[in-house]
């Protein structure tokens, strides 16, 4: 009896190790079944095992596969777990995916449930297409160019505090330029969605409440969220077992209050402002009583929104000083461009600031050099054939995933003649001209486009053309140069940090 269940157990030993044999057999030859050119992967962990490791970046990585195919449309990749994904080559294939052909391809790769993450779920990025359809409408609407005209003003204040916060401090120290960026953002935020003070840019290391709520807006030191965010980079559909909930109550609870609490205060006081809190009041405010989803909503985009600002627009404006820092000839030729245009140093027009050829050329260059959305994701959600123009093809299927690396094509030098270098002539018209569509994708393409484009060049060229009336922007000896991504960080930051000094001029 007891040789017949060992006989047993064997046979299905076996049976078993035959079975995974072949299941990994079977994962590890995805594209070589489908004839698709691929890179190499390692066993179980794809093709980006060194950046989850942090030892390398996802731009890294993904640059010497586009590299290794130059003259390959597409090519597959191997994700963590196996999973295979097509990282595109060819501009017409981009255009084809991010515009042409949007219907098949309309959600991103991590889609957060509405019933699982109530703030994440509301991000245009992070919901599906029936949601994003909505959250386009409200946000198209919400940063149409004559409001965005309206916000310069408040931002141009908060940009003179900042220069007033630079001047105090003098230029005997470094300071973080994130850190700087990150005041700034948020002080520019709230005054132009609130109308209220931040307090984030008063000398000294005091930022006040709003500050340390775009630290805490993700639990970062939870341990359980820090596995979620890895998973949401390199493995969503582990999400289905680590949970989406990513945002930390403490968050909501904090926003709701404001927006509550200011929506009541206009009512009261009969105030009236052209901005966010007078439009929610229309919504949140029904004969005189509150209406708690459409609370819960305005609280979700005014976090998303903030996080935006706090993480993202900060981040390019951070990245962009330490350019300027280290390139003294192109700061030197910026910088006459604005005294030209505001000779009593202080910003009076938007119209004449968003208008000035040389700043536009410098902030699109520098998110070149440093995009910070990188890849693009998107999910097929209707099976079809992407046909390159040398007549290769590969088959996609409903749930494959699309790659674009944005770092990747924007440092390709077929189109751009200084791919390595930081050179805004990048951006003349003349250069301009010669690229094909869809090989500058800072802001994304097509209808899944960022609706904040417009708010947050803005919010930066307004920062840059404050400071560099009043300040030569210098690197601090902590600085590590050339400037490179930091591969511990999922998001844009400058390895060793952006120290930089600050010099009255």
């Amino acid at each position: 009896m007891l040789d017949g269940a060992t006989a047993w157990i064997s046979w299905c030993s076996v049976a078993l190790n035959i079975f995974v044999a072949s299941y990994l057999l079977w994962i590890h030859t995805h594209w070589a079944r489908r004839g698709v050119p691929h890179a190499r992967p390692r066993f179980l962990v794809g093709n980006f095992w060194d950046s989850v490791l942090q030892r390398r970046t996802r731009g890294d990585i993904v640059g010497d596969i586009y590299r290794a195919f130059d003259s390959r449309p597409f090519v597959g990749v191997y994700k963590p777990l196996m999973r295979p994904a097509v990282l595109l080559r060819d501009p017409a294939l981009i255009q084809e995916v991010l515009v042409k052909n949007f219907r098949s391809f309309q959600n991103t790769e991590t889609v957060f449930p509405a019933d699982k993450d109530e703030v994440f779920s509301d991000n245009p990025f992070m919901a599906d297409s029936e949601r994003w359809k909505e959250l386009r409408l409200r946000l198209s609407q919400a940063f149409t160019p004559a409001r965005v005209r309206l916000a310069f003003d408040d931002m141009a204040g908060s940009g003179r505090k900042l220069v007033e916060l630079l001047l105090a401090a003098g230029d005997r120290t470094s300071q973080d330029a994130d850190k700087l960026a990150k005041r700034y953002a948020t002080h520019a935020f709230v005054q132009v969605l609130f109308g209220i003070e931040a307090n984030t840019l008063k000398p000294g290391e005091d930022t006040g409440p709003f500050y340390g709520m775009g630290h805490k807006i993700v639990n970062a030191d939870n341990w359980l969220i820090k596995l979620r965010f890895t998973a949401f980079f390199y493995c969503p559909s582990l999400l289905n077992i680590l949970g989406y909930e990513m945002a930390n109550p403490e968050t909501l609870i904090f926003f709701r209050k404001l927006i509550l609490d200011s929506v009541q205060f206009r009512q009261q006081e009969g105030i009236t402002r052209d901005d966010f809190i007078q439009h929610a009041a229309k919504l949140i405010l029904v004969d005189g009583k509150v209406d708690d989803e459409a609370l819960r909503a305005s609280t979700a985009r005014v976090i998303n929104a903030f996080l935006e600002t706090f993480e993202t627009v900060s981040s390019s404006m951070a990245a962009t000083f330490v350019l300027l820092a280290a390139h003294p000839g192109v700061q030197d030729k910026l910088r006459a461009e604005l005294r030209g245009a505001f000779p009593t140093g202080r910003l009076t027009a938007h119209d004449e600031l968003v208008g000035l050829p040389y700043l536009d050329c410098v902030c699109k260059e520098a998110m070149r050099v440093f995009p910070t959305a990188d890849p693009i994701k998107r999910t097929c959600t209707k099976s079809t054939v992407l046909q390159a123009s040398t007549g290769e093809a590969v088959s996609v299927r409903q749930g494959d995933t699309i790659y674009v690396s944005v770092e990747a094509v924007q440092h390709d030098p077929a189109y751009y003649s200084h791919a390595d270098e930081f050179y805004p002539d990048h951006f003349s018209e003349e250069e301009i001209a010669r690229r094909p569509k869809c090989t500058y994708l800072v802001f994304g393409e097509g209808p899944r486009m960022c609706p904040g484009n417009r708010f947050g060049m803005l919010l930066i060229k307004v920062a840059l053309a404050s400071v560099l009336l009043h300040v030569e922007v210098v690197p601090g000896p902590e600085l590590a140069l050339p400037a490179t991504r930091d591969p511990a960080s999922p998001l844009l930051s400058i390895k060793g940090g952006p120290w930089l000094r600050f010099r009255p001029t």
